[in-house]
């Protein structure tokens, strides 16, 4: 990495608003998502990656991948006027062309330049039992009835089901999505993340046949779902049950909020989400002021 990565954990460590996509760890999962940009200024660290948009006809630079907040994470927190030199600096750095992700609770978020918002649902973990709806309690109670347990996914057997799985959902999507992930890329994750306690897989099985997987990311107080994948006709209420004992997982290593991520305006996506109590929130890019790369960026549905 182009940024010492002691300089770059402290500064993560000491960012009350960083995110676990913020963290060198995951800079390193994502080696081959991009050329590393990234770079320390004024105690500053950005996470930056060269990008290529519109078929690679545009190139610029994303702090992470879309749909999660990542940006910049100080050894300090950075006084408004430094904040200004910043994103000048970024604008010189990068010609005007970048994306940086952000949370609400950024202290970068305060700049002149345009910004977009995507919509991701929260759940505060130990309300889950006042907020789930009767559905998703219906749902609970056919899981447990047919036996789903779930279980983290530790051993060799366990990520090899995670990924046949993945394959499962693959072949089931009418439409392709934007980013297919190869199995290094889960590799690097299971070889990086897993064994600094920042994130794991979860697999429902029954009778030894999973039914559905989820990836979640820790962050502080936070668990994030970033990942997940189904057979074709799983058990009912399998996924319900996957996101609920995560939850009770989480609420045992101290967690207290639960990330659904976006939802990729799908709205069925979103009730179910809803259906635990998870409310909506807003995180925002900050998009550079190149004209033909902010613009393609802003009206592109690709992505």
């Amino acid at each position: 990495m182009l940024v010492d990565h002691k300089v770059w954990d402290e500064a993560y460590k000491n960012s009350p608003w960083s995110t676990f996509f913020s963290s060198s760890q995951w800079h390193k999962v994502t080696q081959d998502l991009g050329k590393d940009a990234s770079f320390e200024w004024k105690e500053i660290v950005t996470p930056l990656r060269e990008i290529k948009l519109a078929k690679g006809f545009l190139k610029g630079y994303e702090s992470t991948l879309p749909g999660v907040p990542s940006g910049p994470v100080a050894l300090r927190t950075p006084e408004r006027e430094v904040i200004a030199e910043y994103w000048r600096e970024l604008d010189k750095r990068t010609r005007g062309r970048f994306l940086v992700h952000l949370r609400p609770d950024s202290p970068f978020k305060n700049t002149e330049f345009r910004t977009v918002f995507i919509k991701t649902h929260l759940l505060k973990i130990k309300d889950r039992h006042k907020k789930i709806s009767e559905n998703h309690k219906r749902q609970l109670r056919k899981a447990q009835k047919s036996g789903i347990i779930v279980a983290p996914a530790r051993r060799n057997e366990d990520f090899k089901a995670y990924l046949e799985v993945y394959e499962i959902s693959l072949a089931r999507w009418k439409k392709r999505p934007a980013r297919i992930y190869k199995e290094d890329f889960f590799r690097r994750i299971r070889e990086i993340i897993l064994p600094e306690n920042m994130g794991c897989f979860f697999i429902a099985w029954k009778d030894r046949l999973p039914q559905s997987c989820a990836l979640v990311f820790f962050e502080k107080k936070r668990a994030v779902y970033w990942h997940g994948a189904s057979i074709d006709e799983p058990l009912a209420g399998a996924g319900h049950f996957l996101h609920w004992s995560i939850m009770e997982e989480m609420e045992a290593r101290g967690l207290e909020v639960y990330d659904f991520g976006p939802s990729s305006g799908l709205e069925g996506v979103e009730r179910f989400k809803e259906g635990f109590g998870a409310v909506a929130e807003e995180h925002l890019t900050v998009v550079g002021p190149a004209r033909i790369f902010g613009s393609y960026f802003i009206n592109s549905k690709t992505r």
